[in-house]
């Protein structure tokens, strides 16, 4: 069971991505749910996590997500989004 679970833990680290979008005109709790919601609803998105704090989200999606689809989810409830960084 042990090697199941590093097995899937490898292979998320390996073909996974984590990108980061600045999403400046969130201004509330509310916001931030839409926002999570929406890119969840993506393809090949893992997880998500969005601060109000610091106007981010973290998006943990396979390889083959591109920015412009995690960008058009964000457009898609009503927040512009910059890519701010991405890390393999």
């Amino acid at each position: 069971m042990n090697k199941i679970i590093l097995l899937s833990m490898f292979c998320i680290f390996v073909f996974a991505k984590e990108t980061i979008i600045v999403l400046d005109s969130m201004h509330c709790p509310l916001c931030t749910a839409m926002v999570r919601k929406s890119l969840l609803e993506v393809d090949g998105v893992k997880s998500v996590k969005v601060s109000l704090k610091t106007k981010q989200a973290v998006v943990d999606a396979n390889d083959d997500v591109s920015d412009k689809v995690l960008l058009k989810a964000c457009e898609a409830v009503g927040y512009l989004g910059v890519i701010k960084n991405e890390r393999n």
